[in-house]
């Protein structure tokens, strides 16, 4: 019965990554200057949302688009329900796509639950269209999360997903109605391919096109991508607001995916150590080991930085 079980969650998480997930078997074309095929996107985008108004959005934040045919019909770009918003992005850590993308969103309902980073696992439902409304993926019924850093191929869902927080799971005894999530993350984003497939096809999704994501963001669990003990929504500190931008030792690796954030030849988890003081002149780690917590991290005589993010300072 357990292999039989085991089988049925594998055959589930297969079908759930089939159109999101980073995969080799693909077709690729011959690439394109980014900021050339940008330029030509960026207007589809902008035309699209111009030209098409919100249809419905129901009690579940389910949300359907149409072509504008009257007056009375309001454009996403212009309606004033769900505002339209951006993301400005200034891209400098990618060799090879530099371009500065503007990411178009809405948002449907914020939610009130946890806020993932770029780099933690999700539960989420999900539609996807191209700018021709053809529905390219569905997935209203999500049974397992996946990670945002190693499952994700589209990195407009890295950048626009931490923008919203989850829901609340509510399960109440006696209640005839179904387990379910309330008051979750809910919203819309159009992305250019630069920050999506590119010059892959994926599908139904041919190379060169923008994708629309209606989804809904029910559950977020925090993780430690670099296994130093310090969840990635931790590895920050003002005036950042992104993992992605916190680099504490200068050396292209962002803290979230660097085992030695300050540079200093002792690898994070270390630093993280509690040390028997008994001899002051000879501080030991304890044994076994013990370790501070993040909030608890301490600095140094002297210092600023927790010991963690300071190169003069160990222990």
């Amino acid at each position: 019965m357990n292999q039989f079980l085991k089988a049925l969650c594998l055959i589930a998480f297969i079908t759930f990554f089939a159109a999101c997930k980073k995969d080799d078997d693909v077709s690729i074309t011959p690439p394109r200057d980014f900021a050339v095929q940008y330029n030509s996107e960026k207007d589809s985008i902008v035309k699209y949302l111009k030209t098409h108004y919100i249809v419905n959005v129901d009690a579940d934040y389910n949300i359907s688009f149409d072509s504008i045919r009257n007056a009375s019909q309001v454009s996403i770009w212009d309606q004033t329900t769900f505002p339209l918003q951006k993301k400005e992005m200034v891209r400098s850590t990618n060799t090879e796509n530099l371009v500065d993308y503007t990411l178009y969103y809405l948002v449907l309902n914020q939610g009130v639950g946890n806020q993932p980073s770029r780099a933690d696992d999700v539960l989420i439902a999900y539609r996807g269209l191209l700018l021709n409304d053809t529905q390219f993926d569905y997935n209203p019924f999500p049974q397992v999360p996946f990670s945002l850093y190693y499952d994700v191929a589209v990195e407009g869902w890295r950048e626009l997903l931490p923008l919203f927080n989850a829901g609340v799971f509510t399960d109440v005894p006696g209640d005839p109605n179904p387990a379910r999530f309330e008051n979750y993350g809910a919203g819309v984003m159009f992305i250019p391919s630069g920050m999506a497939y590119y010059n892959q096809s994926q599908g139904l999704i041919p190379a060169y096109n923008s994708l629309i994501f209606s989804f809904k963001l029910y559950a977020v669990n925090y993780t430690d991508i670099d296994a130093d003990g310090i969840l990635n929504k931790d590895e920050i500190y003002a005036p950042f607001t992104d993992i992605q931008d916190v680099d504490t030792d200068g050396d292209g690796t962002p803290n979230y995916l660097d085992i030695d954030d300050d540079g200093d030849g002792y690898v994070t988890k270390r630093e993280r150590l509690k040390y028997d003081y008994t001899d002051p002149a000879n501080p030991v780690p304890f044994n076994p080991a013990q370790y501070y917590e993040f909030a608890d991290i301490p600095t140094c005589t002297g210092g600023t930085l927790p010991r963690h993010l300071d190169p003069n300072c160990h222990y």
